[in-house]
């Protein structure tokens, strides 16, 4: 990878507010009803699992879709709605898409210099001169795309979509074509790049990952709704019901009974605050709360596999009273492998209890 670019001319941005907003495809809601409001400079991730409805709505928030009902405001002009729509090339937002849509038949110069429709030929090519160069990638200007390498590709359509300045910048999976090497280097060199530039961001991914690692707030999507909005520590450490714990990490999903304000369970009882007395729950363990101990202490267990995974090895554990083996991660433990007794032991932090009926 080249050099870290340069510092981004800063860019003047805007505020996104999303009011009731809705669109369909047919029978199907891929927006129902959203509302949201990003802040100046802020970079929220849209997050959610295939079909969920967030690519439609970055589609919607560009304007290469027009909402059924509800408004799109930037700032304060409204660019979509009953009454108004602006089409997407008077928006002043800048787009990278998945794929880069990179001009193949264009030079990564003329590529940059493609959305300057208002400077003279030029202007516009010094202009996406000075673009390339803050990448570090001034001396491919006249190559074309598929002389580039994925990350660097990745970066002339990030300097396309900064170079007219753009209040918003809405990335869709932009790094989905990545091998998992060169994505978090990628990553992390856009990452200061669009802090950089101070334009307000949508990132659309399906990864948690990504989200937490990329974003101020995430916004978790499902069914084309919107069902929780925080940042990344309030998400995966709060969740909002037993589907959201299980977007962010694997979980053990443990049944059991509430009894006096606590959930009862083959591997101990947890506390339930929320749910009536006689309640069926679920208590959601992570595969990292679990600690394996001398046989004797804890509830007792089995090692049946144990798969080394490099920074955290994963065991495979029996625990009697429980059906399935329970999914543990920890940093190697060693001569601990299957046949080996355990003693088990839960550390309540990393226990998250819904309601056994919750999605």
């Amino acid at each position: 990878m080249d050099d870290v670019p340069t510092r981004t001319p800063v860019s003047l941005a805007s505020r996104l507010i999303l009011e009731g907003v809705h669109h369909s495809y047919g029978a199907t809601n891929a927006a129902a009803g959203i509302d949201l409001t990003i802040e100046p400079g802020e970079i929220v991730c849209l997050l959610g699992p295939s079909g969920c409805g967030k690519t439609t709505l970055l589609r919607l928030i560009a304007g290469i879709e027009r909402p059924s009902a509800g408004r799109i405001l930037l700032d304060r002009q409204v660019v979509a709605g009953p009454e108004a729509f602006v089409p997407p090339e008077k928006r002043q937002i800048g787009l990278v898409f998945q794929d880069y849509a990179l001009f193949p038949h264009l030079s990564n110069l003329d590529n940059v210099a493609f959305g300057l429709k208002a400077l003279s030929r030029a202007e516009a090519l010094a202009e996406a001169g000075r673009a390339l160069e803050r990448m570090r990638l001034g001396r491919y200007a006249a190559d074309y795309p598929h002389a580039l390498s994925g990350g660097e590709q990745q970066r002339v359509a990030l300097a396309r979509a900064l170079v007219t300045r753009p209040g918003i910048l809405l990335m869709d999976e932009p790094f989905s074509g990545l091998d998992s090497r060169l994505r978090g280097s990628v990553r992390a060199e856009t990452l200061d790049v669009v802090r950089d530039a101070g334009a307000t961001c949508v990132i659309v991914t399906h990864d948690p990952e990504e989200a937490m690692r990329m974003g101020d707030r995430i916004a978790l999507m499902r069914a084309g709704r919107l069902v929780q909005l925080g940042t990344p520590e309030a998400l995966y450490r709060s969740p909002c019901d037993l589907s959201a714990a299980r977007f962010f990490c694997e979980i053990n999903e443990v049944s059991g009974k509430v009894s006096g304000g606590r959930l009862h369970t083959p591997l101990g009882s947890f506390p339930a605050p929320a749910l009536r007395e006689g309640a069926l729950g679920v208590a959601a363990i992570r595969p990292q709360g679990i600690e394996m101990r001398a046989p004797g202490s804890g509830v007792a267990g089995r090692v049946l596999e144990h798969r080394f995974l490099g920074e955290l090895d994963m065991y495979e554990v029996a625990v009697q009273g429980f059906d399935r083996p329970l999914l543990v991660r920890r940093r190697a433990t060693a001569g601990l492998g299957a046949g080996q007794n355990v003693g088990v032991h839960i550390d309540i932090a990393e226990v998250l209890v819904f309601a056994a009926d919750g999605p």
